[in-house]
């Protein structure tokens, strides 16, 4: 779950992403008025990471141990959060955004990854996957009652 954070980024690191989440913790700490107003939504923002992260790796363990690897990072660096700012940081839109994310996000990214020509990339799975399940999410969510 942890590696979920920097999967992306560093192939699931545990210690990169321990020190990625101490880091914005700490900078938080001291200063919760962070440029540009983000430091309000940090809050919402990590739970809705934690969480959909948790929901990912529970939901999706079979594949996890089936492959070795599973694209669950997806909610975490792109439905979760898009959702958080999206919402302003609501509680419907932490758990909304965990919740759809964590089940749509890596079947999504593996379904798209694994249809690709063998000289793409899979990584192009991930980010088309991001983008489509993040516009949905986020579209029709607006429309339903309790998000604007």
């Amino acid at each position: 779950m942890l590696a979920d954070f920097t999967d992306a980024q560093f192939i699931g690191n545990e210690w990169a992403s321990a020190g990625l989440l101490f880091g914005t913790v700490i900078s938080y700490l001291l200063n919760p008025a962070m440029a540009g107003s983000v430091g309000a939504l940090l809050p919402p923002l990590l739970a809705a990471q934690i969480l959909t992260a948790a929901l990912a790796v529970t939901l999706w363990h079979k594949q996890w141990a089936e492959y070795g690897w599973y694209p669950t990072f997806v909610p975490v660096v792109s439905i979760a959060p898009a959702t958080v700012l999206a919402f302003d940081g609501t509680l419907q839109s932490i758990i909304a955004g965990a919740v759809l994310g964590a089940l749509i996000g890596p079947p999504l990214a593996a379904a798209v990854a694994r249809r690709l020509p063998a000289d793409f990339h899979p990584f192009i799975g991930n980010v088309v996957a991001m983008a489509g399940a993040t516009a949905i999410i986020v579209t029709t969510l607006s429309f339903a009652p309790g998000f604007s």
